[in-house]
């Protein structure tokens, strides 16, 4: 049965250390990749037993909308103290999201657990 899963959109920084999407554009694409792979591996009725909408697109909306994707910047993407932002970590955080299998997805309720590289993405620098 899907749990309440959640993926904690670790984006927020004071500066960015690299080339690569913006706080918000990563968080826009990690909810995509959220509700990508939730809509593969669950029944509709296992959606809806969650508490999630309906159909892909309302999942998107709604986790952007709670993670704050919009109002996400270089200033507050990281929120963990000294974190920086690393906008290089967030390609291997997608290509993580985006190859779970759905036996993982299963047996996890924080997708994070199992895509290491998204918890790269707000870092304290070495």
């Amino acid at each position: 049965m899907l749990k309440s899963i959640s993926l904690a959109l670790v984006l927020a920084a004071a500066c960015t250390t690299s080339s690569g999407p913006s706080p918000m554009e990563a968080c826009d694409d990690i909810a995509s990749a959220t509700c990508a792979r939730i809509y593969a591996c669950f029944t509709a009725e296992e959606i809806q037993a969650a508490a999630y909408p309906a159909t892909e697109a309302a999942c998107v909306t709604q986790l952007q909308a709670q993670q704050g994707c919009a109002a996400e910047t270089d200033a507050n993407a990281c929120d963990g103290g000294n974190q920086t932002y690393h906008a290089s970590e967030v390609d291997p955080c997608l290509k993580q999201l985006d190859g779970l299998t759905c036996g993982e997805l299963r047996q996890v309720s924080d997708i994070s657990a199992n895509s290491p590289a998204c918890s790269k993405i707000c870092a304290i620098d070495d």
